[in-house]
């Protein structure tokens, strides 16, 4: 034969031995391998990048491995292209009737739907139709003021901004007694949590090319008033999703919100009128293409103390954190040049001196609440500058502060001497990671998130008593001697706030479909909460 090589018919191989290419193939294979390995080696405390690092090798060694196989493997061209046409249609098939619609908070495709099912975004389309059909009683112009009561949720957290409750009893016995639901309906798309005072729902959304303020009623979930930006924000990536952000913060009367995009609205409270509005990303000049943002968008939520409300557009030369005049919007005062995150400002009083406390993307800053000075800053830093847990200050004045990515939590002690202070580390640990999970304190110990799995820590020394449990990135509160927990899932769970581990959680599903970062609210017994495109009132008392 002329031919320098003949085809087994059997096989499909050629027969001259340049099957032996199979060696490549495996190379690619032990190199993903080992590559693999050394990023769960370098992020094994880092549950999120330990996941994602998946999506950094396998891509480009499929890729690889499709190539070597199609071009390189010694296979007959018949063999080869036959099992890459078909594996390709496995591919196009599957997505042709499945879609990916959910993904949790770190990345990992939780939810998977049939292409011809309804999507999450369209049930909220229908409703949002239906309610434009639907000519609602205006509120009256001349309407009283709300005015809050001390059982009442005036925004964020509560009105502490620490998500405790006192002076509630649950029930516990959900399996004879289930929580009652009062309303449910779906939403806009957002990630705002509910202010609520007195009959008044208040909440953000994403209304198609709008974002919207909205009034519901507490009692059965009807809307009041809406009022409409003309903004979209949306992340770049599918888990951040389109709309608002942050919570309503009631006072006085006025409903404060800021949306994703820096706009920032003071609005009567009883009508949705717009009383002033600023951009705080434009004050705090900071134009780029055509406003320098978050890449997930501004999610802090305003802070109204004294005649002041408090945010924070992280501009340079000053501008870190703002404060306007809550009655004429006007800005009074700015400080700092730390780049924003995700967290809301909180005030505390430290060593005699009211201070706004900002967490930002570096770390922790500490402004003077009378004129904004940045007093100290402490730097706890993760790669992605993402601090979104608030900080808890104790009764002795040290701070618990935070955050996820692998770096953890650390309980800081300040100190002052005339206008000099300093800040020191009583103790820090890697193994308490809330990410984008708020955290309590109940008498001598931490309940909060590791990165979705319920922790408990001691206080006075950060040692970790117990994990029990996962719950993904979610939300909750202490009620009395009770953590009430929404899981990322959408289930609400009753766990003891006790150091002794907790066995068989009573639990009970709440939301359906869509991922729940919202943090809850109660009032009066009755749990409002909601995701990205339902929300609901249960009745727990």
């Amino acid at each position: 034969m002329s031919a320098t090589a003949s085809t087994d018919g059997n096989s499909g191989r050629h027969s001259d031995g340049s099957h032996g290419h199979w060696k490549l193939g495996l190379a690619i294979f032990v190199i993903a391998w080992v590559a693999q390995a050394c990023l769960w080696a370098l992020w094994w405390d880092n549950p999120t990048h330990f996941k994602m690092s998946f999506l950094f090798v396998w891509p480009a060694a499929l890729f690889m491995l499709l190539i070597w196989w199609t071009f390189f493997s010694g296979w007959s061209s018949e063999v080869r292209y036959r099992s890459v046409g078909l594996g390709l249609g496995c591919v196009v098939a599957f997505f042709c009737v499945f879609r990916l619609e959910r993904f949790d908070g770190d990345m990992t495709p939780t939810r998977i739907t049939w292409r011809w099912a309804p999507r999450l975004d369209q049930k909220s389309r229908q409703y949002l139709e239906q309610l434009k059909t639907i000519t609602p009683s205006a509120p009256e112009a001349d309407a009283e003021p709300l005015v809050a009561s001390e059982e009442d949720w005036p925004g964020f957290r509560g009105p502490r901004r620490d998500g405790v409750i006192s002076g509630v009893t649950l029930r516990t016995d959900w399996a004879t007694r289930k929580p009652k639901e009062v309303w449910r309906h779906p939403v806009g798309r957002a990630w705002s949590s509910f202010a609520i005072i007195g009959d008044y729902a208040f909440t953000q959304e994403q209304r198609d090319t709008d974002e919207a303020v909205v009034a519901y009623r507490a009692s059965n979930g009807q809307q009041i008033w809406q009022h409409l930006e003309p903004a979209q924000f949306s992340a770049a990536e599918p888990q951040g999703g389109t709309g608002p952000r942050a919570t309503p913060q009631f006072s006085d009367g006025k409903l404060y919100t800021l949306g994703a995009t820096g706009i920032l609205n003071c609005l009567d409270a009883s009508t949705g009128k717009l009383i002033w509005t600023t951009n705080i990303l434009v004050d705090a000049g900071t134009p780029e293409k055509p406003v320098a943002n978050l890449p997930w968008g501004m999610s802090g939520s305003p802070l109204v103390v004294d005649e002041l409300v408090i945010v924070n557009p992280g501009g340079t030369e000053g501008k870190s954190v703002v404060a306007y005049d809550r009655t004429t919007g006007k800005k009074v005062w700015s400080g700092g040049s730390q780049v924003a995150s995700y967290s809301s400002p909180t005030v505390t009083t430290l060593s005699g001196e009211r201070v706004v406390l900002m967490p930002v993307g570096t770390g922790l800053a500490a402004h003077a609440l009378a004129d904004g000075k940045e007093l100290w800053f402490f730097k706890w830093q993760n790669s992605p500058l993402v601090n979104s847990a608030l900080p808890l200050v104790l009764k002795d004045e040290s701070i618990l502060f935070g955050t996820g990515y692998g770096v953890g939590t650390v309980r800081l002690e300040t100190a002052r001497s005339g206008n000099d202070w300093t800040v020191s580390t009583k103790w820090q640990t890697n193994r308490f990671r809330p990410k984008f999970n708020d955290f309590v304190v109940h008498e001598d110990h931490i309940y909060g998130l590791d990165d979705g799995r319920l922790t408990c820590v001691a206080l006075d020394t950060g040692k970790t008593v117990w994990q029990s449990g996962r719950y993904g990135y979610g939300q909750f509160l202490l009620v009395g001697d009770t953590l009430l927990i929404v899981s990322e899932e959408g289930v609400l769970f009753q766990i003891p706030a006790k150091p002794t581990k907790p066995e068989d959680p009573i639990s009970y599903p709440l939301l359906d479909g869509g991922i729940t970062w919202n943090h809850p609210a109660l009032v009066k017994g009755k749990l409002f909460v909601r995701n990205a495109h339902e929300a609901a009132c249960f009745d727990l008392e």
